[in-house]
């Protein structure tokens, strides 16, 4: 999965997990074992840092940077660091329960709404952050940038269905 992928995967995780919630009835039990749910988005969430971290450092490698560089390296990395904790809000299963089902779509739908925004905010402040970056990388270096962000799918001649 690339970097560039991730919001998407986010985004896709939220939809779904809010599609489950609005199925499953707010007795059943947690779908992930005995942890629950939260935990195992927490220890993804832990993975992606730690994938994502590995990335940056074999593009730093590959980039060449002259020193000069360096503080925009600096300021492109922490703007593209992946936050403390997921963006995303959960739904209370519980809380949902001892609502009526009219209240319940009415706070699953304000739930999602507002981890669509703060998606798409995070997705904007990256696109920035890339922008910035990459205008003060030299055109050899923009070159490895580009092939190195590319979509795998994109590297590797994959195609959607009607492309």
């Amino acid at each position: 999965m690339t970097r560039f992928k991730t919001s998407q995967l986010v985004a896709s995780l939220l939809l779904t997990g809010t599609l489950v919630c609005s199925v499953i009835p707010a007795q059943a039990q947690p779908m992930m074992g005995d942890t629950g749910m939260h935990q195992d988005h927490e220890k993804m969430h832990k993975r992606m840092g730690q994938q994502w971290a590995k990335r940056q450092a074999e593009l730093k490698a590959k980039l060449h940077l002259e020193s000069s560089q360096e503080d925009a390296w600096n300021s492109f990395t922490q703007s593209m660091k992946p936050p403390a904790k997921p963006v995303w809000n959960f739904l209370d299963r519980e809380e949902l329960a001892k609502l009526t089902t009219p209240e319940r779509i009415n706070k699953m739908t304000a739930v999602h709404e507002a981890n669509i925004a703060a998606i798409e905010r995070e997705m904007k402040q990256r696109q920035e952050a890339t922008r910035l970056f990459y205008s003060k990388l030299n055109a050899d270096q923009q070159k490895i940038f580009d092939a190195e962000t590319l979509p795998e799918q994109a590297r590797m001649g994959w195609r959607h269905k009607g492309d």
